[in-house]
This record gives C-alpha cells, structure tokens and sequence, in this order.
C-alpha cells in the first residue's frame, strides 16, 4: 500500500515538476537542464511534505534529519535525472518526452531510497510489540 501512496504522490509532484518544466521552456528555450533543475526542486519541495506526512506517515520521526536526508536524495536525483536528459536529448530532440523518460528511469531507485533510509521510523526495542507466540 505504501507503494501506492507513494506513486498516487509523485503522479502529483510529477504534475508539477512537468508543469514547471514546460513553463520554463518558454522562458529558457535553449536551457532545457535549468528548466529541469528548477521543476525538481519546486517538485521536491512538494513531495517532501506529502511524503513525510502521508506516504509514510512519518511524523514522529526527527523533521530536519528527514528533511536533510530527502534533500540529500534530491542533490544526486537532479544531476542524475539531468544528466540523462541531456544524453537522451542528443538522440532525440523532444526535451518533454526525454524528460519523462529520464525521470521514470529514477523513480524506482528514489522510491526505495526514500522508504528504506530517508523516511524509517527508528522504533527503540522498548516500544516495539511483542511477538506474538504461534504466528
């Protein structure tokens, strides 16, 4: 289900990383990586809250290590998710579609970045349910 939420998020946060994109692309015609860039970010900001808050519900866990550790994600997701778009505009030259491709290469390893060290709830074993005996 987390997977779900997740991509229910990013289907949003993709929206508007796209939408700004586009719009940006007027602005910075011959720039398609700094439109790029620019829709990450104001994306990233989006996402960060809505996962935190709802993907998975991580709201007890410490907000500024999360945060740092999200924007951490994001300093190597931008550059990488550029980097392919530029390559893939060398063969194609579609800066929309490039860009989509680019970034669904990059959803699978943000998402499980994000799940596994971005977003875990650090449970003490004191606070963590017994097992219980038979299952």
């Amino acid at each position: 289900m987390t997977f779900v939420r997740y991509g229910a998020i990013q289907l949003l946060a993709y929206a508007l990383d796209m939408g700004t994109f586009l719009l940006l692309l007027v602005f910075f015609r011959d720039e398609p990586v700094l439109a790029n860039i620019a829709g990450k970010v104001v994306a990233g900001l989006f996402a960060f809250f809505l996962h935190r808050h709802f993907t998975f519900k991580s709201n007890q866990g410490n907000g500024k290590a999360q945060a740092l550790s999200y924007f951490a994600l994001l300093a190597v997701n931008i550059p990488l998710a550029s980097a392919l778009l530029s390559a893939g505009l060398y063969v194609v030259d579609h800066p929309s579609a490039v860009k989509f491709v680019a970034d669904v290469a990059c959803v699978f390893v943000t998402y499980s970045i994000s799940k596994w060290f971005v977003f875990t709830a650090k449970t003490p074993a004191s606070e963590r349910p017994d097992r219980v005996e038979g299952a």
